[in-house]
Formats: structure tokens, sequence, C-alpha cells
């Protein structure tokens, strides 16, 4: 790409993300945001607006841009694209449409057995739900991209090394999507926790700080390093695996991963396991919680172990790690409310003394969190710049692409 048209590249996905933070804004405004004249901002909002990405939104006057006549906003055009998310859980798919203000606009669940949860059952679902959301949509959005996410291990080929809920190993995932629906022109796949993280990060409107670690609790314990607002891969991709640090010999249930992982104390079938190992009975985490809050005994028994080793890995990774921030998310991490003293009280037992304990808290998406991670990335690489005109190479790997 030539200098002028890699310059003028990027500054209209400087634009781009400028209309996004603001949601609607002015050119004015948008040329005191880029630090350009207004008819350069004018040009810019222009060629944005034939491509079809900005539209004009006359419902208000913009009376911040200084004197003279009052300018018009502009805003994204959220017809523009479809981005589809579809995170592959135990025994549910749970798929949700972002368009391209990253407004959720479609969502929907789809149960299947662990028994018969083959790669090929899981990828027909997934095929016959982005049908469903077409034809509830209709014509109105252009899928840009679908990120399918997962709890495993996932090579930078999209190709699943290892899920040991799903029973998956060496499995091809993007291959298969891309056979089932070619017409698609971005397939991505990314572990559920990286992409918990985005969505995370994408919805939420706290400070960032400038490490944060996020830990999704669900059937396993996933987990995710955000470091300067960039997830934290490691040599071969495969970092942030939280929930296979070991913390005792054995666990509270026998896994198909690492004997004493920390996903055999705090996952859900660790949970319900020490319940019944102090004479409860729960099929899962709801009933169990509604037990907890009866002050069962053998519920409160099951939090104050669940904590300490909650507490005990979590001073582990904030020896490591220093972060600013620990997010909870997933189904498991709501237990975190019921015995929350508790377990700051273990994390800092675990501490050196004066060593910061950093934020904890609890995510505020549901189950639709890596979902909404997995779209937010496509959207994210929409708004970014396309390395490959302006340097010669690819974009930035917004997850693992096909």
């Amino acid at each position: 790409m030539s200098m002028p048209r890699a310059v003028r590249h990027i500054n209209e996905v400087r634009a781009l993300d400028v209309v996004f933070r603001h949601g609607r804004i002015s050119r004015a405004n948008i040329a005191k945001e880029l630090g350009m004249v207004r008819s350069t901002a004018s040009s810019i909002v222009a060629s944005l607006a034939d491509e079809g990405l900005l539209v004009e939104d006359d419902s208000q006057d913009d009376k911040s841009a200084g004197t003279g006549r009052p300018g018009t906003f502009v805003r994204i055009n959220p017809n523009y694209g479809m981005f589809i998310g579809a995170d592959i859980g135990v025994g549910r798919m749970n798929v949700v449409a972002l368009d391209m203000e990253a407004s959720v606009i479609a969502q929907s669940t789809a149960d299947f057995s662990l028994l018969e949860a083959g790669p090929d059952l899981v990828v027909q679902k997934l095929v016959d739900v982005v049908e469903n959301i077409r034809q509830r949509l209709g014509n109105d959005y252009r899928i840009r991209g679908l990120c399918l996410t997962a709890p495993g291990v996932i090579d930078r080929n999209g190709t699943v090394l290892r899920a040991p809920i799903l029973g998956w190993r060496q499995e091809p995932i993007l291959e298969r999507l891309q056979q089932r629906l070619p017409e698609i022109p971005l397939l991505i796949a990314e572990n559920d926790a990286n992409a918990f993280a985005i969505a995370e990060i994408y919805q939420s409107k706290d400070e960032r700080g400038e490490t944060e670690i996020y830990i999704y609790l669900d059937a396993g314990v996933g987990g995710a390093i955000v470091n300067s607002g960039q997830l934290l891969r490691g040599q071969d991709g495969y970092a942030g695996e939280l929930g296979h640090i070991i913390l005792g010999d054995e666990g509270f249930v026998e896994l198909a991963t690492v004997s004493g992982s920390f996903e055999s104390f705090i996952g859900r079938e660790a949970v319900l396991a020490r319940y019944r190992f102090h004479g409860g009975s729960a099929d899962d985490i709801p009933a169990f919680m509604e037990a907890a809050r009866r002050q069962e005994k053998s519920a409160l028994s099951t939090l104050k172990d669940w904590s300490f080793y909650l507490g005990r890995g979590i001073a582990t990774l904030t020896s490591i790690f220093n972060p600013t921030r620990i997010v909870l998310g997933g189904p498991v991490a709501a237990l975190f409310d019921l015995c929350r003293e508790e377990t700051l009280e273990k994390v800092a037992r675990n501490l050196l003394d004066g060593h910061p304990i950093p934020e904890i808290k609890l995510s505020s998406l549901g189950r639709e969190g890596p979902a909404i991670g997995g779209a937010s990335m496509l959207h994210k690489q929409m708004l970014s710049v396309d390395e490959n005109l302006v340097f010669g190479r690819p974009k930035i790997d917004a997850g693992r692409a096909q």
C-alpha cells in the first residue's frame, strides 16, 4: 500500500474507533478527537459512509463543536455486519450474534448429550443455529465472521488439541466448520476463558489495570491473563491454563486432567462431590447455593473448603503476576458472594505480610459470556488496522483464524 493510502486507512480506522466509543458524534468533534482539520475529517467520514460503515443521525444537533452551524451526528451503521460467537460447553451450546455497534441482536441455546457430543454432531447443531439466526434476521445483516469457543487447548490452526470435558483430542474443528459454512469469510476458534476475558473487557466500563486475571468456573476451570489490554498467550499460545496449577496431591473429585489441580478443588463437579462427602445432596450449583443460604451444615462445610482452595489458588496467582484485578465468571463463580470474606482471608493468609491483595470481583456476564467474547473478538478485528495493507503482514491475531 502506498504511504498516502496507508495513512488514510489508519485514519479511517481511528475515526471508526472514535465513533464506536462515543456511540454518536459530529464530524467536528471527530476532527477534534483525531487532531485533524474539519475538511479532512469530513472526507474520511464521507468515505466510511459510502462504504456503508457510518450513517447520519440527525435526531439531535451537536452543540459542543464550537461556534457556527451545529453539526449533525454520525454513528456506526449497525446493519453493516453481524458477528457470531458460539460457545461449546458441557451439554450446551450458547450462540450470540452482535451487530456492528456490538449490541446483541440474537441469542440461542442448543442442548446436546455429552455421550453423543462428537464433533460432527456439535458442528451440525451449530450450522442449524446459524441458519435459524439468518432466517430470524432476514437479509438485514451480512455475517462477517464466526468464532467458536471451547473449554480446551486450541492451536493456531483451529485444532482442539485436548478438551477432556468434551472428550475431544486433536480435533480440526475449524476445518469441519469451513466445510459446512464456506460462505462465512472469517472463522476463528478460541479457548472459552480467553473469550470470556475479552467479553468482560469489551463490555465493562471499569478502568483497565496493567495486569488482570480472569478465571472462568464451570465444569472445568479456565483462565486468561491480560497484560496492557492484550491476552498473554505464551510461546505456543497455551498460556492461562490456570485450572491445571497444582494445589494438592488429590482434589475433591477425580477428573480427566492432572490430579490435585485447581479445578479438582473448585470446579462444579468438585463442589458437588465435596457436598456429597459432607452428607449433602444436590444435582447442580443452584440447588447447592439454596442449601447454603438455608445455612445447611453440609453446604456451609463445603463452602469453607471451597473458599480455602479458591483463596490459595488466587494467592498463588497473585504472587506470580501481581495483578490489579481478578475477575471471576461462569456458573460456579456465584459461590464467591456466599463466602467473600472467608476467601479474602485465605488469600491474605497465603501471601507474605504486606503483599497487596488485588481487587476480586464477580463478572456480570452469564453463561453467554464466552460466546459474547468470541463475537467481540471478530468485532474488534473489524475495527483494527489491516496490517497486511499497511505493513505487508496479516492483522494481529484476534483469535486463531482459518
